[in-house]
Order: structure tokens, then sequence, then C-alpha cells
């Protein structure tokens, strides 16, 4: 009997949709934490732990963590009584992340999940085997085939020789988590585990999205960035991969993830390229933007400013950005995984004061990461400095909705709140308030315990400050 799981899309179809409307939420297929965040977080619902070691193992595989007795009897209901035993087989040793996700859903299809389906539109249905699979595409690729070949003699010690699918059935299920599995996020967007979804599967991607997808534990929820007529789900586009990102990037990394090469309007878009590799004209104090085409020669002579039409006649300008270029790049390959302030500036010092663009995507990367390494490092004051700067060019690139643009402002008016500056930060919050009640709701955690209770404290604060203020014997109205 196939279980077909009701997931709100369908009902939405005919109708307008207003920006912040719900248009999907799911459940996932499967689910994941990932193995660095073990002992931190809940693997069932992933909540946060108050404190390493905190959370209680289960009692056979001593490898699961959970906030309590009911998050636990959940997880052993839904799946880890078919994969616990498992655990046990191999311990001490751990199977990497993509191993244990495919054990789940060899294991969730061997126990009636090949036969539940989630309503996605017009009445039809998917199923795991109708997720693609791109199985000719990955057979071709070497790096994805020679990791399923190591996957497979994990899988086999860890589940058993005689459970493994044959060949193309495992193809198939490596394919179909290579190219629709979400990264499921916290509240800050970083990364805690990964999921399948079967209905969450059928958005299409666009570098300039009308929709964003957002986690609260495992659960998905899609919503609409921007107003829908006439509304169809086919017609949803999320972001598969940061749009913060040149073309020529993005073009390869969804070509070498997912095997598709964009065609949204944000890959036909050469004026925004050209601002994410420009310098300051500089001529007479102009502030316009120069193209530097990196693929000329460092002589090359460079083109007119986009703002004074003037031609610089500076012959080692061009020759001067690649240098730079070429060592942001390296700086940013170190704040890959982590961010490091001080290799982060050493990045913008290298770009100068007033010689790449403010809308170079180096610079604004470089910014980003800056930001983020300060707040890190509880750097108040140079996190302003740098998140504050940085405001325009995220707008550009994101788009003015964009829950990323939120977030940022979110985080600025934290400080600013921190720093009694209570006016400024109201601004930044009520900015922030404006972009995340449209992607993520006013029932999300981040808008219900992070920003909502910051703007009533800055509220009350702002009011506190002028009544003290009013009252003060030496306050009188200048007529």
């Amino acid at each position: 009997m196939s279980a077909i799981v009701s997931v709100n899309v369908d009902k939405n179809k005919g109708r307008s949709l207003s920006a912040g409307d719900v248009i999907l939420t799911a459940e996932p297929f499967v689910y994941l934490l990932s193995g660095s965040l073990k002992g931190l977080y809940c693997d069932y619902c992933f909540k946060k732990s108050e404190g390493y070691g905190r959370l209680q193992r289960c009692s056979r595989c001593k490898s699961e963590r959970y906030c309590n007795r009911v998050c636990q009897v959940k997880a052993w209901q839904l799946i880890h009584k078919h994969e616990c035993s498992c655990i046990k087989r191999i311990l001490p040793k751990t199977p990497p992340d993509t191993a244990r996700l495919m054990a789940k859903i060899i294991i969730k299809l061997k126990n009636g999940g090949d036969q539940l389906a989630e309503e996605v539109r017009y009445g039809k249905t998917r199923k795991f085997k109708d997720l693609m699979n791109h199985y000719s595409d990955i057979k071709k690729d070497r790096a994805r085939q020679e990791q399923l070949e190591a996957l497979t003699v994990v899988l086999g010690n860890y589940l058993g020789p005689d459970t493994l699918p044959n060949t193309a059935d495992l193809q198939g299920i490596f394919g179909r988590i290579c190219v629709n599995s979400f990264s499921i996020t916290d509240l800050d967007h970083n990364g805690l585990g990964t999921g399948v979804y079967l209905a969450g599967s059928v958005f299409d991607h666009s570098c300039r999205p009308n929709a964003f997808v957002t986690f609260n534990g495992p659960t998905l929820t899609c919503r609409a960035l921007q107003p829908f007529t006439d509304f169809d789900i086919s017609k949803v586009r999320i972001s598969y991969l940061d749009v913060m990102t040149s073309t020529e990037e993005r073009v390869k990394e969804l070509q070498r993830r997912y095997y598709f090469t964009c065609d949204c309007p944000g890959c036909h878009d050469p004026q925004r390229d050209k601002l994410a590799s420009s310098v300051v004209c500089g001529l007479e104090g102009c502030d316009g933007p120069v193209y530097i085409d990196e693929q000329l020669p460092p002589s090359e002579p460079l083109p007119p400013c986009t703002k004074c039409s003037r031609q610089s006649p500076d012959t080692h300008t061009r020759a001067k950005y690649l240098s730079a270029a070429g060592y942001c790049r390296e700086q940013l390959e170190e704040c890959k995984d982590q961010y490091f302030l001080d290799i982060a500036q050493h990045g913008l010092d290298r770009q100068g004061n007033n010689f790449f663009h403010p809308m170079n995507l180096l610079r604004v990367r470089l910014l980003d990461a800056a930001t983020e390494a300060a707040i890190s490092l509880g750097n108040w004051n140079l996190a302003l400095q740098y998140g504050i700067q940085n405001i325009p060019a995220l707008r550009l690139y994101y788009g003015e909705r964009h829950p990323n643009v939120g977030i940022t402002l979110l985080k600025l008016g934290k400080i600013k709140l921190y720093l009694q500056e209570q006016k400024d930060a109201l601004q930044y919050l009520t900015e922030a308030e404006g972009i995340l009640n449209t992607s993520h709701g006013n029932t999300h955690p981040l808008y219900t315990t992070q920003l909502e209770p910051l703007i009533t404290q800055a509220k009350q604060e702002l009011t506190a400050t002028q009544n003290k203020h009013y009252n003060s014997p030496h306050f009188s109205l200048v007529r």
C-alpha cells in the first residue's frame, strides 16, 4: 500500500501568492547530522546541546545522542532500530557521512520506504525512485565513481554484504543523493547536516531565485521571495549554491555538482560581471568602475570608465590588479572552512583603500569573511566597520529581499544594541525584520528567539534613554 503524504504544495495552484507565503513544508525522507557535530546537537531534532556531554546516548550503540527520551524513542521508531546494530558492528570505526546517509536510504527502502510518496503537483506524487539520479553523468564522472567504489566497501562492512543492493541500484541511490540532497542549516545558515526530501527536490535552480528554503531542525519550509500570479510549482526557483560568485564560477560549480548549465537571467548580466571584476577609475576623483578582463595580457590598455567614459593612461593597473586578485583568491581559500581575521585583512590591504571597486566580488567576499571573523573574536567595532561597508554590495549580489542580507542586518543591529547605540540598532533590526519575515516567517525560531526580542529590547532601551534625556534638568526645547 502506497502511503501518500501531503506537503501543502498543490493547494496553491492557480492562486496568487504574496512574498512570504509558504509554498511547501516537508519532512525529510532521510537525514543525518554531520559527524563533526556529534555530541553538540541532538541526532533527531538537531537542537543544540546546552553543553558537550549533556545529550543522552543510545544505550546500545553508544553513538547516537538525543535531547531526551522523547527524541530517542522517535528516532528509534523512525530508523535507528534498523541501523543501531550496524553501528555496533563496526565500532570503534565511524562511517563517513555519505555512507551513513546511503545506508539510511537502503534501510528505509527495504522497510517500506520505496512505497512512500509525496504529492507535489496537480495530483502527481513523487517517490524516491522518481528523483533524478543523473546515472549516465555520474558513471562518466571519475571522481564520483572512485568515491562510490570506496563507499561500497564501507557499506559492505557496515550493512553486511548480503544487504547491499545490486550495483545499478547502488549507483542510482548515490546519484540521487549527489543531485537532490539539501544542506540542513541552523538559524545563521551554517550547515548542520544533510537531508533528502521527496517533494523538496521538485524545485529547479536559478541564480536569481524567487523562493527560499529554510529549516527548523530537519523540517524544510519554502517561502516565496516575490509575488506569484496564477501560481504553478514549476515556476518556483531556489538557488542550489551561493550566488555571491562570478557567473564563470557558478557555471563551473553547477556543471560539476549537478550536471547542467544554468540559463537564468543572472547568468546573462554582463554589467554585473563587469562590476564583479572592476577597479576604481580615480581620474580627477571619479569613483566609477573600470572593468578588468583577467583573460587579457597584463600590458593590455584598460577600457573606458563606465561612469565618466574616460580611459586611464596608466599601463600598469591591469598587472597590479592581476597580482592582487591572485593573492586575494589565495586568502579566500584559506578562509574557506574557517574565518581568520588577519588573513582577510591581508587581502583587503592588498586591494588598497581606493583601488578595488566596492562592488568587486573579491573585495565583497573578503569583507564578508573579515566581518564574520571580527564577530567571532568579539571585535565589535571592526565587525561594524566591515559589515556596514559591505551592505550595498550584498544587496546587489543577493538581491534586496534575500535573507542573507537580512541576517547581516540582524547581526549589525545586535552589535549596535550591545554598544548601546539603540537608534542605529533599531534601524538595522527593522530592516532585517522586513526581509526575514518574508523569507522565514514570524513563527521561525530566527524570528521569535533572536530578531523579535532584539527589536523589543531596542525599543525599550531607546524609550528609556529618551525619557531620561527629556527629564534631565539640563534639557530644554529650542524655540
